[in-house]
């Protein structure tokens, strides 16, 4: 039945065309924006789990940040490290170099009056090979105050610092299920001075693990190392001394004592500390490997939320192409039908001319 006061077929029509202008316009908007689901409103669940996971990945990328820094610490305390150890190693060859030269002629004063200057040694071959020993000091105290970043410097412990030996320094490196990760390197094993010690102790004896490596007394004939002690206030001082040797060259003199014996002691002494340094790097060096492990593992995470996200909320974007082409095509053809159905009350009129 035809009517002139309803068009079924142009309704029908204008209905298939409005189902296909809001087809086409949601995916032109797919399109434009790469995303099949932009908003809770497209697909709430997988809007919910996307969104989580781009917050996930933002904690992930600030991990990075404190991974990089934390192995760029760690790199540099490394770096010094070894660079002390080199010259620990320096100073122990000049005492064997010493100890095969001829026995120094001193001016007899004790190791208690150290500071004063020794006109009489200073001319012994000895005493030229302690001035050398002493510029390495001074150069292993240089390198301790400058292996530091970001403000950031685990080869010394302030009086600020937390008292060794149970403070241990720690590093964020990961974010798993809402959890924050560290790895962690107890500060006693990459101080070499501890400005924080209030006592002095025998080297392996209880307590010197509160010294740090550089600790500033070694007992082979009460050698006063030039590089702290501790004052009678309790406060650590660097020491200023610029003799190494002559104090137990003073003490075999005046004692008749075993210069090769002490020599000996002090070299065993040194390997003591050279083999400390090159513990504590074993430590540094596990540290560097577990935050790479993790820098590693943090990346390939951020890649997997991505990819996640993608397969949740992406376009296809070969797909909507297709169904945009399509989509136009159907559009026209049913602007047409509207037209004919538009036309189809036209043929009434025909009947009543």
């Amino acid at each position: 039945m035809t009517s002139i006061k309803t068009n079924n077929g142009a309704m029908a029509a204008l209905q298939t065309l409005r189902a296909l202008n809001s087809g086409l316009e949601k995916t032109q908007q797919q399109v434009s924006s790469g995303l099949r689901v932009a908003k809770a409103a497209d697909n709430a669940a997988y809007w919910s789990i996307a969104t989580t996971m781009r917050s996930d990945k933002k904690a992930m990328g600030a991990i990075s940040d404190s991974i990089s820094f934390a192995k760029a610490v760690l790199d540099t305390t490394y770096d010094g490290m070894d660079k002390i150890k080199d010259e620990l190693v320096t100073i122990r060859n000049l005492m064997i170099t010493a100890q095969s030269l001829p026995p120094p002629v001193t001016d007899g004063y004790s190791n208690w009056v150290d500071y004063q200057p020794d006109t009489i040694y200073d001319q012994s071959q000895v005493a030229k090979v302690d001035a050398e020993i002493y510029q390495h000091w001074q150069q292993i105290n240089s390198i301790v105050d400058a292996s530091s970043f970001g403000g950031v410097n685990l080869l010394k412990n302030d009086t600020s610092e937390p008292i060794l030996p149970g403070a241990k320094t720690e590093f964020t490196t990961g974010y798993v299920n809402g959890q924050v990760l560290t790895v962690s390197i107890n500060t006693k094993d990459t101080t070499m001075i501890n400005y924080n010690r209030t006592v002095d102790n025998l080297w392996n004896q209880p307590g010197t693990e509160n010294m740090g490596y550089l600790y500033g007394v070694l007992w082979s004939a009460n050698i006063i190392l030039p590089i702290t002690y501790v004052d009678g206030g309790g406060v650590v001082q660097k020491n200023e001394n610029t003799y190494t040797l002559r104090n137990s060259e003073v003490r075999i003199t005046a004692n008749n004592l075993d210069r090769n014996f002490y020599y000996n002691f002090l070299i065993g002494q040194m390997d003591e500390r050279i083999q400390a340094v090159v513990g504590g790097m074993s430590v540094v060096g596990s540290a560097q490997k577990r935050v790479g492990m993790q820098d590693e593992f943090n990346t390939n995470m951020i890649d997997n939320v991505d990819k996640g996200v993608s397969r949740l909320v992406d376009a296809d974007m070969e797909a909507e192409s297709a169904r945009l082409s399509a989509l136009k095509t159907q559009q026209q053809l049913a602007i047409q039908s509207l037209g004919i159905a538009n036309q189809s009350p036209q043929t009434i009129i025909m009947l009543f001319q």
